[in-house]
């Protein structure tokens, strides 16, 4: 599915996810109990800037807390005189003292990762303003109207929005609440935002966008592992598995540095943001995206997180040599690298169809987005079970789907074609998709054996299961049906 959540969560997903791991770690370390039974002038006080001492490295421990690091407060404008970002390698506009502990950052977090300092990055500041241009350019300057309308047509078809969801809004409005900086691989930059302080968030997820930057100098995530855009367009299902390797691997050394180096003050202010947190938009996001936003952050770190059970970090690297391919295997790290996904293969129904159809989408639900459909749909009374909608979606094997608008009568079709990994599997599958179907459009219309169709006022929709298969048809009438299931003679 060509989803622009991708895009979305290389940059804004850490906020989230860091909410999940900081609340893991803390509650491990006994950092909540001992941070909440003491005031924060207890503790330490306000240190200048000349009382910093660096924290304690691995192996260098002592019975005692290193003393915190200074909170340094960003300019709300660039310094120096300066009216607009540096260019180039311009850092002047970098509080002195900041840059200090970024380089500090990025010396420890090179050293717990193995991997060589990105020296062609760009450390820069930016104000809210030249972010949101930023963000407005880079992001969404070829996201279009027709684009959000045929998001939303595709995801409404699979139940999982409203077919008017304003995707864009949704999208800018996420951007505004959760960014806190990013990593540009096209750019090279290491973007901080101005106004804002660099205390123990900022440095945690400075620490955790540092690791792009080294993935980036040592594999390419553009070229090296063929990671953007329009690879993504072709195959969700690679973008996807690649996305959950790359954060799962920031997310990882993110958490190491977390125990190895962050101070006493980092935890509390970590902890204390955390408490603090409001995400209104994010809140009220639609389920199935939530969980999306999050799956190269959670799933993602369990991947990696087996990887390095195995073999450490350097298990790890191998895997951008091998990178994974699927949700599936991200998923079930044990499937790794060996399932591969059967390829299935499809023509263009358009001459079917008739006059003023045409292709919108063609692409692959995966394990995760079958998952999705089934648990995380639009109206919770669709949804299954946790545990049935998990086990469903396990024997996923391999799928292919496709969307179709016409505009000229607002109508969209859909055709999808699964592949399980035995017959035991689609079994599985296809009788827990009856029961979401139940729950979607009521009472089937008729049902017999392998077949079930629901024949409503403006839709028509046929499930029919053959051996190892499933396939799922969705169009505006009995008619564009039947012409459509005549593609597929070993279904009759």
């Amino acid at each position: 599915m060509e989803k622009k959540t991708v895009w979305i969560i290389v940059i804004v997903g850490l906020i989230i996810v860091g909410m999940c791991c900081c609340a893991v770690l803390l509650t491990s370390l006994g950092a909540y109990s001992i941070i909440k039974s003491q005031p924060t002038s207890e503790i330490w006080g306000e240190p200048d800037v000349q009382d910093w001492t660096e924290p304690t490295r691995p192996g260098e421990r002592t019975t005692e807390e290193p003393l915190p690091l200074p909170t340094i407060d960003l300019p709300s404008t660039p310094s120096d005189n300066s009216e607009s970002t540096p260019s180039s390698q311009d850092e002047s506009n970098i509080p002195a003292e900041m840059l200090n502990q970024m380089k500090r950052i990025e010396k420890d977090v090179s050293k717990l990762r193995g991997l060589p300092p990105a020296t062609d990055m760009i450390r820069k500041l930016f104000t809210p303003e030249q972010l949101e241009q930023r963000v407005m350019d880079d992001f969404f300057a070829d996201y279009t109207e027709k684009d959000v309308k045929q998001d939303a047509i595709v995801f409404n078809l699979f139940g999982l929005l409203d077919r008017d969801f304003d995707l864009y809004d949704l999208f800018v409005n996420l951007y505004s609440e959760q960014i806190a900086g990013f990593y540009d691989n096209d750019t090279k930059e290491m973007v901080v935002i101005q106004g804002k302080k660099f205390a123990g968030p900022e440095r945690m997820t400075y620490a955790h966008e540092y690791t792009h930057a080294m993935q980036d100098a040592k594999y390419d995530l553009k070229n090296g592992l063929n990671w953007d855009e329009d690879a993504c367009k072709l195959d969700s299902e690679y973008c996807a598995a690649i996305s959950a390797l790359v954060e799962g691997d920031a997310s990882l050394t993110e958490m190491q540095w977390f125990l190895d180096y962050s101070t006493l003050k980092d935890k509390q202010e970590i902890l204390q943001f955390y408490n603090e947190m409001e995400s209104p938009v994010y809140d009220s996001t639609p389920e199935f995206l939530k969980e999306d936003f999050l799956f190269p952050y959670n799933q993602g770190l369990d991947f990696v997180t087996s990887l390095h059970d195995q073999g450490g970090f350097a298990a790890v690297d191998q895997a951008y040599l091998n990178p994974p391919v699927s949700t599936e295997q991200i998923m079930h790290p044990e499937r790794y690298p060996q399932d591969k996904p059967v390829k299935i293969e499809l023509d263009d129904f358009t001459h079917v169809l008739g006059n003023g159809w045409e292709e919108i989408e063609r692409n692959a639900l995966g394990e995760w987005y079958t998952y999705l459909l089934l648990a995380k749909p639009l109206s919770t009374s669709w949804a299954l079970p946790e545990r049935e909608a998990s086990a469903a979606a396990e024997g996923w094997g391999g799928d292919l789907y496709l969307v179709y608008h016409n505009s000229d009568q607002d109508q969209d079709a859909l055709i999808s074609l699964s592949q399980w990994d035995t017959q035991t599997d689609a079994d599985e599958y296809w009788k827990a998709f009856i029961n979401y179907g139940k729950k979607r459009w009521g009472a089937a219309t008729t049902s017999s054996g392998e077949r079930v169709e629901w024949k409503l006022q403006n839709q028509s929709i046929v499930i029919i299961h053959k051996v190892d298969q499933v396939l799922w048809v969705i169009t505006p009438d009995q008619a564009l049906m039947t012409a459509v299931l005549a593609g597929f003679p070993a279904f009759k």
